[in-house]
């Protein structure tokens, strides 16, 4: 079976909740005396709402959620609230997503594989500290040294939203969303409210669309809040990287460099692979601030020469992660990238560059070379690409092609 190889290096991006008008008609499972009043007089309020009584029933085991389900319909598909307040040893979770996916979430290992958070959520003696910077808010410092491949935090989300809930000034006050907040333990409670908010607008909305990283269930794009990683700033040739496991929901960061005592560690909120004018561009829009990092403070010749290389980088990727009988993805292309990744500064890259030039190798029948860079690959870490439980698919590949170069589906694949 052949590596699905990523035509550039993965960073998951902070993603900002879509903004587009929906009307409603709204049906609830909120099921409090108090809460249906207060939706009632909330609905006579605007004549486009509807509210009826209490009706949807979730598929998945009530003993689950520790708290009753509550649904509104879109005009397509029905959105609900999902809390779990002991979830991740008692840091608690809440979902806004649909039924089916509920039901999919709920046979994850997250919620069926027992002791699976010993090590996440853990504080007690962190590499790093939370301090003032000058202009930018709060940013996260290392407080000893930290080597490539180390860790620095691994966590569990406390909210996951399914984007196309949100709603664009919904006249019920975001009270959805509400609800997944103040159904979460008062400690969790106190984190999300921890997090920074960069708008005017509903505290609760607001912070999601601040703070909270993509990813996706059964292929619909979802936010997932984790608010100690949002806690770092950007930087466009980030100090560290970070990615999340599906099935278990951790969300873990490792340094990809050196990082030495009192340095800011910093991730990328954006696909790095992108020349100065869009990278400044997406930041400006989805977060509304310049972004002043070395890169992107450097003189023009100094950009100009950084963009070439970056789309000189993309490019090489794409033809190396090409298999077909058209495929330029040569030994010398590999090693050419491995050298353009050095000189960008593209510090989690390096293990993927030793695997794309093993690949390259084995793929013309050069295994003495295949094992040199497979074995560079293993020792440089792939950090951009790994699992917070477990080792990463890639890793996997590359100690079976050291272990039998001619076995791997790589070999002579590229044969000419």
């Amino acid at each position: 079976m052949r590596l699905s190889l990523n035509a550039t290096v993965f960073l998951i991006s902070v993603a900002q909740a879509g903004q587009h008008p929906i009307t409603f008609d709204f049906t609830s499972n909120f099921c409090s005396i108090n809460e249906k009043e207060n939706l009632l007089a909330l609905a006579q309020l605007n004549d486009g709402l509807n509210f009826q009584r209490c009706s949807l029933k979730p598929a998945i085991p009530a003993n689950l959620w520790t708290e009753g389900v509550k649904c509104i319909p879109n005009i397509t598909e029905t959105y609900c609230i999902y809390t779990n307040e002991n979830f991740a040893n008692g840091r608690g979770i809440s979902f806004f997503t649909t039924p089916s996916i509920a039901d999919g979430i709920a046979s994850l290992p997250a919620f069926t594989q027992k002791d699976l958070y010993g090590n996440v959520n853990n504080f007690a003696n962190p590499p790093w500290e939370i301090k003032q910077v000058p202009g930018r808010g709060r940013g996260v410092f290392a407080t000893r040294t930290l080597h490539r491949g180390d860790p620095i935090m691994a966590v569990t989300p406390i909210g996951i939203y399914h984007s196309d809930a949100f709603p664009h000034d919904f006249p019920l006050n975001y009270i959805y969303l509400h609800t997944a907040f103040i159904q979460l333990p008062k400690p969790t409670q106190n984190l999300f409210l921890s997090t920074m908010v960069y708008a005017d607008g509903d505290p609760i909305m607001e912070r999601i669309n601040t703070n909270a990283f993509s990813g996706e269930f059964e292929g619909a794009s979802h936010f997932l809040l984790y608010p100690e990683t949002a806690k770092m700033n950007h930087a466009c040739r980030p100090s560290a990287m970070y990615y999340y496991d599906p099935k278990t929901l951790i969300h873990a960061t490792q340094a990809s460099r050196t990082i030495h005592p009192g340095e800011e560690i910093t991730i990328p909120y954006i696909n790095i692979l992108q020349p100065r004018e869009d990278r400044q561009h997406f930041l400006s829009t989805s977060w509304g601030f310049t972004c002043t990092c070395s890169l992107c403070s450097s003189s023009a010749t100094h950009t100009h020469a950084s963009d070439a290389r970056i789309r000189r980088i993309v490019h090489l990727q794409n033809a190396l992660a090409d298999w077909s009988g058209e495929s330029i993805g040569t030994p010398g292309t590999a090693e050419k990238l491995i050298d353009l990744y050095e000189e960008e500064g593209i510090h989690a890259a390096k293990g993927t560059g030793h695997m794309f030039a093993a690949l390259a190798y084995n793929a013309v029948g050069d295994t003495a070379m295949a094992k040199e860079h497979a074995e560079g690959a293993l020792v440089a870490g792939l950090v951009n690409n790994g699992h917070a439980n477990g080792e990463a698919a890639d890793e996997n590949e590359m100690k079976s092609l050291v272990d039998w170069p001619e076995g791997h589906w790589s070999f002579m694949a590229r044969r000419r």
